[in-house]
């Protein structure tokens, strides 16, 4: 069965207790639908995935959400980081 990646970063990486793991793919898993499968299968993403940014293949996803993510993608959760 098809695949894609996701790593977590920071507070995401925190929540999740993983720094990546492999989902299966299906068709359709857009934006709305990863948050859903994320927060689904570690409920203490919630919060984390309201302020965080996807980045798919190490390009930053558009607010809009319009994107659909794809067999063998690398899907990036980055929560909002402050430097000093």
């Amino acid at each position: 069965m098809p695949h894609f990646t996701v790593l977590y970063f920071a507070s995401a990486k925190d929540a999740a207790k993983a720094e990546s793991e492999k989902l299966d793919w299906s068709s359709g898993i857009d934006a709305a639908a990863l948050t859903r499968l994320l927060v689904q299968l570690h409920p203490e993403l919630d919060q984390v995935l309201k302020t965080s940014m996807f980045a798919v293949n190490m390009e930053y996803m558009d607010q809009d959400q319009s994107w659909t993510v794809q067999p063998g993608d690398e899907v990036a959760v980055i929560p909002p980081v402050s430097g000093g």
